[in-house]
């Protein structure tokens, strides 16, 4: 793993990164994460992975026996979760991710201001000879109906996805060993995957997984066919997942009316706004700030139309 050290400029998303992400959905950003980071996450994981809860086991497994995803057979995907509300100093590098400056402009971008974290955020491992995960997303559902929850939109001159994915290495992957693997320009198909394609069983050809390096980033649209390769590496691989919607969509349930308590505790105003359930954000929604620190707050409702709901709804906000 080459060395890595903070840069403090944020980045700026440029007219290629556009072009290649409305072209392929998703697009990939190099170094975003530096070792002490990095480190530090895999650290906490380390003391958490090989609890033998963790590994999908059984009926838990993810794909089709004997299939080309499924591995050697009987190592199980682990999947490790709730770092949000992990002690005081683990919890940092995590919840960084929420509002990190170098990402906020993309998520600015292809979400919107205001966006939010949906479904729990986790960590995915693979040990050598691990399953993958069959093809899943997509744009169209089973029947052909469009797959709005997940929806990739682009209108007058913005970009919309209705939930991205962003996912972070915290190993490095070469080519060849397996691990994501996505279908460029799938999140505009106006057909549903083949259940060969989703096993890749028919159309690997199509299967792009890329090298990543511990501390790049993948930010892809949910709509983007994706799925998981057996994985052939000599070690573990590891990779976060994070899902941002819009401040008004909601896909996973897990926030109900607020994270737990132990995700809030401690997170500063920027993450606090990205944990926000969702509403608009002209009812008072505080929004991240390019820099990942500041909240943008948006202009107070006037004040006859807070008393007027006050009194019919018995409650500030319609």
């Amino acid at each position: 793993m080459s060395l890595r050290t903070p840069e403090s400029s944020r980045r700026v998303v440029r007219d290629e990164d556009r072009f290649w992400f409305d072209t392929n959905g998703f697009l990939i950003l190099r170094n975003v994460f530096d070792d002490r980071e990095i480190e530090a996450m895999n650290r906490s994981i380390d003391a958490r992975v090989r609890d033998p809860a963790t590994e999908r086991k059984g009926n838990l497994r993810l794909t089709k026996t004997g299939g080309p995803l499924s591995g050697d057979g009987t190592t199980g995907r682990r999947d490790v979760a709730g770092f949000l509300g992990w002690p005081k100093g683990e919890r940092e590098p995590f919840r960084k991710v929420l509002a990190h400056e170098k990402l906020i402009p993309y998520v600015h971008e292809f979400v919107g201001i205001g966006y939010r974290l949906d479904h729990n955020p986790l960590c995915i491992a693979q040990d050598p000879g691990a399953e993958g995960f069959e093809f899943h997303g997509g744009s169209t559902l089973d029947d052909g109906r469009w797959n709005w929850p997940l929806a990739y939109q682009y209108a007058q001159g913005q970009i919309r996805n209705n939930l991205l994915a962003v996912a972070v290495p915290l190993t490095d992957v070469k080519e060849g060993e397996g691990g994501f693997v996505i279908v460029r320009g799938s999140h505009k198909s106006n057909f549903a995957a083949p259940a060969s394609v989703k096993r890749y069983e028919n159309g690997v050809e199509h299967g792009y997984a890329p090298a990543l390096n511990a501390g790049d980033a993948v930010l892809f649209s949910e709509a983007t066919t994706h799925g998981t390769l057996a994985w052939k590496g000599a070690k573990q691989r590891r990779t976060l997942i994070y899902r941002f919607a819009p401040a008004t969509a909601a896909y996973g349930r897990g926030y109900k009316d607020s994270w737990p308590s132990e995700w809030l505790e401690g997170t500063n105003d920027a993450q606090r706004a990205v944990l926000e359930p969702p509403y608009h954000p002209r009812l008072d929604r505080h929004a991240v700030a390019d820099d990942g620190v500041n909240v943008i707050k948006p202009a107070p409702r006037e004040e006859f139309k807070v008393n007027f709901d006050e009194k019919v709804f018995k409650s500030k906000y319609f």
